[in-house]
């Protein structure tokens, strides 16, 4: 099989040279028999994974979502940006619709600027958008895998089957039965990153040093909070790798390349990365660390689960690990042939020994790095920095694990299938009438020994890819939808009470399935934490707290009693739900003498007045009333943080908070108060990012066909 026509490592003129190498410096019959089998290749894993996946996430009804993991909760993110973008024309930076407030842009799971999500939801909306994507990053992740084997030498059949076995791994599996849509869309980027940054650490132009920080980019817009860990040890391992290859004189060069990608990448990066460090401080996660590391293994348990299809494993308590959480499947064969045959790679198969080591050594590392509680030196390492026991779940590097194992493997099968090759029959000397007769009747079992090696290899192969086919597709996809019953009861509330409050959906529990419906309405949900809330409102729960917020209905199933407050009192039963109107929760604008708003005063329903108060879109509460007394303030009891705005009719005022919420000196008379979130973190990250990205496109366009060459004197 032929490679892509990769400039060599002097090539000074970057993407010029490429396109040279594409459409002049070759023979157009090559060209063309080239790019004819590897526009097949990705068409093949276009089509495998339109098979596998469309069932489930091409059904474009809103209404149908998977319920076989965090679906529901997963959807609020999409269902948000579809709000901001399509209902109001904004970047939503401003959660409205979990507890109190929270700064989506400053959210670690926030990946609004990913585009394989974003462009999708725009498209097709929340849900449906979601469920594009996802069939988008299963394709990426075939082609992705694709690339990186054929960067560290596979070709032709071995590198199809490495890129449909990653591509219908178990772990991508797993991750989509899950529903951890954030992780699945940065995982499937992983081995573009790999390919990308050997590839381009040889080089010598710009285009592909942006490359590789579009794919790094890709991979941390996703709001995936290991990611950034897993992806900068893994690269970094490449690195050092790629550089001990290098001859002395390059080394230099090469590392001021891998410095020159990691500056673009945080350059792109900058519109998440900096809002995130400066909400760090604000935002209080009670996940805590795992000292334990739970699910660590040993490699060798750890590998078994490479090869065990049962769908009862998930949940057994086996091999040292919990129940739950652990599905990786790749089959026998894949994970014989990178343990079996790539050995023997390495001793007959001497034109790929470079590249077949590499990978063993990122393979390595990521695998002891699953197992850190049993290998040094990481279970030193995390000692001396006791912040990586927050990295919870060591064992979803198995899924990224999963790629190099596949480029291992198919080098095994690749230098099994050429050594094959070479034994075949030699040509009888003679030319006597015996000899030729002899020869005629040899032939056709000639041809045959010829080819049965690709006979042998493909039959393998496929089976393989059939096999985790069928075993993971059944896995990953499973049926479900948004609960009518609730969205009914919802809907209803909705029309029976216009104004602007807060709902508790659950109870004391909370009804994770009610989240999609819940955004898709733009009905706040006080009960929603997702790990993560802000500093300020375990104040807000202390003893000495005036008032704090509280919804203003409740919804339970019909079944279950809510005795929240003596004044709790049902209002309607809705397809076996409840709803319970709490009459002593605060509203949500209110005025009151700024006396009562301090520590240690007890604010009651029956001492404030009520003010009109909606959302207008995300990032604007509008607030309208007068005062009920000279000098009251207005509060609005959305959570405070830094970016908040506050116009009056018009005109810039101070935010005044009070315990932790929005507030202001209300002037005499009918006003209009106007609280619009525009934090200066994010417009800090998005000029250095926009920066950073015509900068880029000024570089690319410079490398390219279109930009016109200087003339020689």
């Amino acid at each position: 099989m032929t490679d892509l026509p990769i400039p060599s490592s002097n090539s000074t003129s970057g993407f010029k040279a490429w396109w040279r190498s594409i459409f002049s410096n070759q023979p157009r019959k090559i060209r063309l028999r080239r790019y004819v089998q590897i526009f097949l290749e990705w068409g093949i894993i276009l089509v495998v994974g339109w098979l596998y996946a469309n069932v489930m996430l091409l059904n474009l009804d809103p209404t149908q979502l998977q319920e076989s993991g965090e679906h529901h909760e997963s959807s609020t993110f999409p269902l948000l940006a579809e709000i901001g973008l399509t209902r109001y024309g904004e970047i939503p930076l401003w959660n409205p619709y979990i507890l109190t407030g929270f700064p989506y842009i400053e959210d670690p799971l926030n990946h609004f600027w990913h585009l394989v999500s974003t462009v999708p939801v725009k498209i097709w909306g929340g849900i449906n958008g979601m469920k594009i994507s996802m069939l988008m990053a299963f394709i990426i992740a075939g082609w992705g895998q694709w690339l990186f084997a054929h960067v560290f030498g596979l070709r032709g059949f071995s590198r199809l089957w490495a890129a449909l076995l990653f591509m219908l791994s178990g772990g991508l599996a797993f991750l989509s039965d899950l529903g951890w849509y954030e992780l699945l869309l940065g995982v499937v980027w992983f081995p573009w990153c790999f390919a990308a940054l050997w590839w381009a650490l040889r080089r010598r132009d710009w285009t592909s040093m942006i490359l590789t920080a579009f794919c790094i980019t890709m991979v941390l817009t996703t709001g995936g909070g290991y990611y950034p860990f897993y992806l900068l040890v893994s690269l970094g391992v490449l690195t050092v790798v790629h550089l001990l290859w290098s001859r002395p004189s390059k080394r230099l060069g090469r590392l001021l390349r891998a410095i020159c990608i990691a500056v673009i990448s945080a350059g792109l990066l900058a519109v998440v990365f900096i809002p995130v460090i400066h909400g760090f401080p604000l935002i209080n996660r009670w996940t805590g660390d795992d000292r334990e590391q739970t699910f660590s293994q040993s490699i060798p348990y750890a590998l078994i689960h490479y090869i065990v299809s049962d769908h009862s494993w998930v949940g057994a308590e086996i091999l040292g690990l919990p129940s739950g959480w652990k599905w990786f499947y790749i089959g026998a064969i894949a994970l014989g042939a990178a343990l079996c045959l790539s050995p023997v790679a390495l001793v007959i198969y001497r034109t790929r020994r470079v590249l077949l080591i590499t990978v063993a050594v990122l393979a390595t590392v990521i695998l002891a790095w699953m197992a850190n509680r049993y290998t040094p030196p990481w279970i030193y390492i995390y000692d001396l920095f006791p912040f990586l026991y927050t990295l919870r779940f060591p064992n979803r590097l198995l899924v990224v694990a999963t790629s190099p194992l596949m480029v291992l493997a198919g080098l095994g099968w690749q230098s099994l299938y050429r050594r094959a090759q070479q034994w075949k029959l030699k040509k009888n000397p003679d030319s006597t009438l015996v000899s030729s007769v002899k020869a005629r009747l040899i032939q056709p079992f000639r041809s045959l020994y010829h080819w049965l090696p690709h006979f042998a290899l493909i039959t393998i192969m496929t089976a393989s890819v059939v096999d985790v086919f069928t075993v993971n597709q059944a896995f990953a996809f499973s049926g479900g939808h948004v609960d009518p019953a609730l969205k009914t009861a919802l809907t209803w509330l909705k029309e029976y009470d216009r104004s602007l409050y807060y709902v508790n959906l659950g109870g004391d529990g909370i009804y994770w399935k009610g989240g999609s419906v819940a955004y898709e309405l733009e009905m706040p949900v006080i009960n929603y934490d997702y790990g993560r809330h802000l500093v300020s409102m375990d104040r807000q729960y202390e003893p000495e707290s005036p008032f704090l917020a509280l919804p203003k209905y409740v919804f339970t199933l019909a079944d279950v009693n809510f005795p929240l407050r003596e004044q709790a009192h049902p209002v309607n039963d809705i397809e076996g739900y409840t709803i319970w109107y709490i009459s002593e929760a605060l509203p949500v604008a209110f005025s009151a003498p700024p006396g009562l708003l301090q520590r240690g005063v007890s604010l009651s329903r029956n001492m404030v007045s009520e003010l009109e108060v909606s959302y207008d879109g995300p990032n604007r509460i509008i607030a309208e009333g007068q005062p009920t007394r000279p000098g009251d303030q207005l509060v609005v009891l959305v959570s405070d943080y830094p970016g908040w705005e506050l116009s009056v009719d018009g005109k810039p005022a101070p935010v005044l908070p009070a315990n932790d919420y929005l507030g202001a000196a209300m002037l005499p008379g009918n006003h209009t108060y106007i609280f619009t979130f525009r934090p200066p973190s994010y417009f800090w990250g998005l000029t250095i990012s926009a920066l950073t990205l015509l900068a880029t496109l000024v570089l690319l366009l410079k490398e390219s066909p279109l930009w016109p060459k200087r003339r020689r004197v």
